[in-house]
């Protein structure tokens, strides 16, 4: 018998810290209550090890949201790490530090079952029969396969939005060089992590990069949805903010302005991934790997993959 109620999930990412509250009903999850701390972990990382400041600002996060917990006495929550603590070399002293210093369970993930999440929450949104699932974070970015409605393979490329803006731009938005060294730097990661390219026209987007890509695009070219975007536009995107065009700073300002340093470095990586897999159109999915984590635990699959 499946348990019923609401249910809470902290997401520790590399860009945010994000704790949401979900009610369940006949299967579905609905979120009731979001709450988004922009920490930006990738920046307290140096010789590849997240510094004491780092450290000290998750468990102070943590800390806090544990009492919300408590305060709102939600029994069934589950918290998980992706990139920002995956992918430094101290990572099992952070994980070590967080739960003596918090008393709360964390979880993980490798980037194999970020991917596996991200096809489990995305199902949850869209009937996705076959293509390509693309999850662009702080630290790092998922490419999922998938056919016939199941998953088969993804890759993690250690490369995210945050990450990728701290190595190479060095003011708020990117001079035309800085542009060419990212697009270069993704494209090698492309070919060192391959997946199997296959002939289709579906990929699906999810992550703060491309919700806020579909967001911008809506106000910018007066579209009735924020649900796809296209090539062209995020071209179109990236462009103007490399050349400061004032009507693109005041729409990303207006929409987003917390992402307005790592949107470029991110769409960047949007136009290459779309470029490699020959892909016109992204669809943009509300859910994604939290919704896919959540769904994981309450429905008790079992995920053999690395």
């Amino acid at each position: 018998m499946e348990d019923r109620g609401m249910y809470g999930i902290v997401d520790i990412g590399s860009n945010t810290i994000r704790f949401n509250i979900y009610s369940e009903n006949k299967g579905k999850y609905r979120v009731v209550s979001s709450k988004k701390t922009f920490a930006g972990l990738s920046s307290y990382v140096e010789d590849n090890k997240m510094t004491e400041t780092g450290i000290k600002k998750v468990i102070k996060i943590l800390n806090k949201l544990k009492k919300t917990i408590d305060d709102l006495s939600i029994e069934k929550y589950y918290i998980f790490a992706t990139a920002a603590i995956r992918n430094v070399d101290n990572s099992k002293y952070v994980l070590g530090r967080i739960r003596k210093e918090t008393e709360l369970d964390l979880t993980l993930l490798s980037g194999k079952m970020e991917g596996f999440c991200d096809f489990l929450g995305v199902k949850t949104d869209i009937d996705v029969k076959e293509g390509y699932i693309l999850d662009i974070g702080g630290g790092s970015t998922e490419i999922i396969l998938v056919k016939e409605g199941e998953y088969i393979d993804s890759i993690s490329l250690p490369e995210g939005s945050l990450s990728l803006f701290k190595k190479n731009v060095s003011g708020i938005t990117p001079t035309f060089k800085e542009y060419y060294s990212m697009k270069s730097q993704i494209f090698d990661l492309l070919n060192r992590y391959p997946i199997p390219i296959v002939a289709t026209r579906n990929m699906y987007g999810v992550g703060g990069t491309i919700r806020a890509a579909g967001n911008i695009s809506q106000e910018l070219y007066l579209k009735d949805s924020n649900k796809n975007i296209t090539l062209n536009e995020v071209e179109d995107l990236v462009l103007r903010f490399i050349k400061q065009d004032r009507k693109a700073l005041e729409v990303i300002l207006q929409v987003t302005p917390e992402r307005i340093h790592t949107q470029v470095p991110g769409m960047v990586i949007l136009i290459e991934v779309m470029k490699m897999f020959n892909i016109g159109e992204v669809e943009i999915s509300k859910n994604g790997v939290r919704e896919g984590y959540l769904y994981l635990k309450q429905k008790e699959i079992i995920y053999d993959g690395l």
